[in-house]
Protein backbone atom coordinates (compact mmCIF):
# COMPACT_ATOMS: atom_id res chain seq x y z
CA UNK A 1 0.00 0.00 0.00
CA UNK A 2 1.27 3.53 -0.85
CA UNK A 3 -0.19 6.91 0.65
CA UNK A 4 0.99 10.10 -0.92
CA UNK A 5 1.23 12.80 1.82
CA UNK A 6 3.51 16.47 2.71
CA UNK A 7 4.92 17.31 5.86
CA UNK A 8 4.03 20.73 6.54
CA UNK A 9 6.56 21.19 9.33
CA UNK A 10 8.40 19.68 12.44
CA UNK A 11 5.74 19.04 14.13
CA UNK A 12 4.24 16.98 11.38
CA UNK A 13 7.43 15.09 11.49
CA UNK A 14 6.55 14.40 15.22
CA UNK A 15 3.41 13.33 14.70
CA UNK A 16 4.25 10.76 11.80
CA UNK A 17 6.67 9.28 13.73
CA UNK A 18 4.28 8.38 16.96
CA UNK A 19 1.74 7.16 14.72
CA UNK A 20 4.50 4.85 12.75
CA UNK A 21 5.40 3.47 16.33
CA UNK A 22 2.05 2.76 17.07
CA UNK A 23 2.64 0.14 14.63
CA UNK A 24 4.14 -3.54 14.95
CA UNK A 25 4.56 -3.49 11.15
CA UNK A 26 6.77 -1.70 9.01
CA UNK A 27 6.32 1.34 7.52
CA UNK A 28 8.68 3.36 5.19
CA UNK A 29 8.59 7.01 3.71
CA UNK A 30 10.19 7.73 0.02
CA UNK A 31 11.33 10.73 -1.24
CA UNK A 32 12.29 10.18 -4.67
CA UNK A 33 15.20 7.93 -4.53
CA UNK A 34 15.55 7.77 -1.16
CA UNK A 35 13.89 5.34 1.45
CA UNK A 36 13.36 5.67 5.52
CA UNK A 37 12.03 4.35 8.12
CA UNK A 38 9.32 5.83 9.68
CA UNK A 39 10.23 4.55 13.29
CA UNK A 40 13.53 6.32 12.78
CA UNK A 41 13.06 9.98 14.13
CA UNK A 42 16.19 10.84 13.29
CA UNK A 43 15.65 10.42 9.47
CA UNK A 44 12.56 11.78 9.11
CA UNK A 45 13.75 15.27 10.19
CA UNK A 46 15.87 15.24 6.93
CA UNK A 47 12.93 14.78 4.71
CA UNK A 48 11.65 17.69 2.97
CA UNK A 49 8.63 19.85 3.89
CA UNK A 50 6.18 20.63 1.59
CA UNK A 51 6.74 18.04 -1.09
CA UNK A 52 5.16 14.95 -1.84
CA UNK A 53 6.45 11.81 0.19
CA UNK A 54 5.06 8.27 -0.22
CA UNK A 55 4.33 6.22 3.15
CA UNK A 56 4.72 2.53 2.04
CA UNK A 57 3.74 -0.72 3.86
CA UNK A 58 4.07 -4.06 2.36
CA UNK A 59 1.05 -5.64 0.79
CA UNK A 60 -1.46 -8.03 2.92
CA UNK A 61 -0.90 -5.58 6.01
CA UNK A 62 -4.37 -4.61 7.95
CA UNK A 63 -3.78 -0.78 7.38
CA UNK A 64 -6.92 0.72 7.54
CA UNK A 65 -6.55 2.51 10.46
CA UNK A 66 -2.59 3.74 9.20
CA UNK A 67 -4.52 5.24 6.49
CA UNK A 68 -7.28 7.05 8.69
CA UNK A 69 -4.49 8.36 10.73
CA UNK A 70 -2.73 9.48 7.76
CA UNK A 71 -5.74 11.82 6.54
CA UNK A 72 -4.16 14.35 8.32
CA UNK A 73 -1.29 15.02 5.93
CA UNK A 74 -2.77 15.37 2.69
Amino acid sequence: MIISFKLKDKDDVLKLNKIATGYTFDIWVHSNNEMFDAKTLLALYTLPLNRELRLVVEEGVQSKSLEKEMEHFK
